[in-house]
């Protein structure tokens, strides 16, 4: 039998056993569930925007009753005050008491640093209908009174923080997979018989193929269903998230091809089912420090040079680049460089943990710890 169809028969088996348990099945409903039932969460607990506007001077009579009618479309409501002059009305914006100030004399609406478009359109109409005027031109120019800030949105920082820890939950489930299940069939003898046909890196890439590809349609499910919501306008969110949504598939199968293979050295070297897990905490408390330390980067500053290391870094670019790609984006060429670097890091980790893996699933009695494996590793090659 060849390599690739020993892998192939690996693959197939570890997906039956897989889908005989139901856990994926029930796993993948609960989760597209979840997921398509926010909508209707978020339409429930949604609360009406209430906008706080201020004007200098006085205001013309019927002002605030034509600001209440122009909101209703944009289902917001304002709330509107009198400041006796532009220095009151600055102030205000500067501590954020007003969302906004009505300079009627000069047409225009200012902002503190960035211009709320359906605010703008709020009150551009409500002035429009007091003066009865028609369009094209507007009424009020859009001014801010502090230099603009690329500040990112909540539906952005909601994208990114859902998607990493999404990868990270995913990746350590089917990593743990992985893992239990090289331990299983260690401690049943089973893998005695196998190995008696197939190699042990041929095992290795069967068993990895066969739990990812189950993993990837389960990400691939629920991130598309995600992206197609947003896309679709469902969620109050810019359409364009849905290509960063998206951008968690491809990145959850170089994530876990790179972990999965080192879950599964780990099971090599566990002689128990009891240790399976603590043999795969290395591999767990790695994935989570570079989420943590990822996390923080992007929070303080998503373009600091921390966060630009991390987001190729092959250990941690599978949660940080696609989060940092829905908060602030990333570069084509860093995108390049973080696939390579996370591919050849994927290569010569299967080169390394193949030997590991090899010699520990012949080995009985106690525990394996990381030097004796590397040391049986090494003699392997000899």
């Amino acid at each position: 039998m060849s390599a690739r169809q020993t892998i192939a028969l690996v693959a197939r088996r570890e997906i039956e056993e897989r889908l005989r348990s139901r856990v994926f099945l029930w796993s993948t409903v609960l989760l597209l569930a979840l997921v398509g039932g926010s909508t209707a969460l978020s339409s429930a607990i949604e609360t009406q925007k209430t906008y706080r506007v201020a004007v200098v001077g006085s205001a013309p009579g019927g002002l605030a009753a034509a600001l209440r009618r122009a909101a209703k479309p944009f289902d917001a409501k304002v709330a509107l005050t009198v400041v006796p002059s532009a220095g009151a009305a600055r102030g205000q914006l500067e501590t954020k008491k007003t969302d906004a100030v009505l300079l009627l004399g000069a047409d225009r609406i200012a902002f503190r640093t960035n211009v709320d478009s359906r605010l703008s359109a709020i009150a551009d109409t409500a002035v429009r209908a007091l003066r009865r005027h028609l369009p094209p031109a507007p009424e009020l120019s859009a001014v801010t009174v502090e230099p603009a800030k690329a500040a990112s949105s909540d539906a952005e920082v909601l994208t990114a923080m859902l998607g990493a820890s999404m990868l990270l939950a995913t990746l350590a489930v089917y990593g743990q997979w992985v893992l239990t299940g090289v331990v299983e069939e260690k401690a049943n003898r089973v893998v005695e018989v196998i190995l008696a046909t197939a190699r042990p890196r041929h095992l290795l890439a069967g068993k990895v193929i066969g739990i990812g590809l189950l993993g990837l349609v389960q990400v691939a499910l629920v991130g598309g269903l995600a992206a197609v919501l947003l896309a679709a306008g469902v969620f109050d969110a810019p359409a364009s998230l849905g290509g960063s949504v998206a951008l968690v598939i491809p990145w959850f199968a170089l994530g876990y091809a790179l972990y999965a293979v080192a879950y599964a050295a780990a099971g090599a070297v566990a002689s128990r089912t009891q240790d399976a897990n603590s043999a795969g905490l290395p591999v767990t408390y790695t994935m989570l420090a570079v989420f943590l330390l990822g996390y923080v980067a992007l929070s303080v500053d998503s373009g600091s040079l921390l966060a630009h290391l991390l987001t190729v870094f092959p250990l941690s670019a599978p949660l940080v680049l696609p989060a940092r790609s829905a908060l602030t984006g990333v570069p084509i060429w860093e995108h390049v460089l973080a696939v390579v670097l996370v591919v050849a890091t994927i290569y010569g980790l299967v080169r390394a943990a193949g030997r590991i893996y090899g010699e520990g699933l012949l080995h009985t009695g106690a525990r394996l710890d990381l030097r004796s494996a590397v040391a049986l590793a090494r003699g392997s090659r000899r």
